[in-house]
């Protein structure tokens, strides 16, 4: 069954794009609009199904939605979640002055171009309350 696995992954897996604390991610060969975020297998955080949740619970709300990279799909187990892909962001001078109270983890890399905005394609660690009101962004 292992060698079922490691094909069922190349099949969808393509270059690897980045790596994280919990997560790898991937291009997805069967759609390049897309991304595929491996969890880690030495443990399990749940960043795919965190991530996942947010997106169900408030990609309705515009006004946070806005500043998601949208999720599409997530494996029955979690550790596979496929998500809209953002182009990386090319300088700080495209980083927004201010953004909503509920995005965390203001890591550059943890953002992209999407449609013409800025997005946020790491948002399993930010706050669960998904607060609108406008901070100034104090980037890392």
């Amino acid at each position: 069954m292992k060698a079922v696995y490691k094909d069922c992954f190349n099949l969808l897996c393509g270059k690897m794009l980045g790596s994280g604390i919990h997560r790898d991610v991937f291009e997805c060969k069967l759609r390049p609009d897309l991304v595929v975020k491996v969890e880690k297998s030495d443990h399990r955080y749940f960043a795919n199904v965190m991530e996942m949740f947010f997106w169900d619970e408030h990609h309705y709300r515009e006004s946070v939605a806005t500043w998601l990279a949208p999720c599409e799909y997530l494996s029955p187990d979690g550790r596979i979640l496929l998500q809209r892909r953002a182009q990386p962001i090319a300088d700080e001078s495209q980083l927004p002055k201010q953004l909503p109270s509920f995005l965390a983890d203001l890591k550059m890399s943890n953002f992209g171009m999407l449609d013409g905005r800025v997005v946020c394609v790491d948002y399993a660690l930010n706050i669960t309350n998904a607060s609108t009101r406008m901070r100034k962004a104090e980037w890392r």
